[in-house]
């Protein structure tokens, strides 16, 4: 399985303001809305991870992605056109991957202490606290 999937997404204008995303690769799925466009995209991109790491956990095919004119003919003619076509990039589940990190024991037993009183191993830890960095710095 590869480690990222780029699918596209189309964003709709909704009558209360809001923005609402559908997902042409995924027909079953329901849309998703967001305050903003911004926040459209950061929700439907979270609802499509979701969704993808359900598939994987259930052995469930991922569909291939589309290409923006395949995408075109996916869209419902009755939803209108979209404000625009998006691409979101997702990190399907994968094995678990070994990998060697270089740096001072000092450094590493503050991380192991901190990890301790939050009940998580090291890994655990450095994992949530460098995608929380991306998130917040995305």
């Amino acid at each position: 399985m590869e480690s990222k999937i780029t699918y596209l997404i189309a964003i709709y204008p909704d009558e209360d303001g809001f923005f609402m995303a559908k997902f042409p690769d995924f027909p079953d799925m329901a849309p998703d809305y967001g305050k903003g466009f911004e926040d459209c995209i950061e929700q439907s991109t979270r609802f499509l991870d979701d969704t993808i790491s359900l598939m994987v956990k259930h052995r469930q095919k991922l569909p291939t992605p589309s290409s923006i004119m395949e995408i075109q003919s996916k869209l419902d003619p009755e939803d209108g056109a979209p404000v625009c076509i998006v691409p979101v990039t997702v990190y399907p589940p994968a094995r678990t991957m070994r990998i060697n990190i270089t740096g001072k024991s000092d450094v590493f037993a503050r991380i192991d202490d901190y990890a301790k009183k939050l009940h998580l191993t090291r890994s655990e830890l450095m994992i949530r606290s460098t995608l929380a960095q991306i998130r917040d710095n995305a």
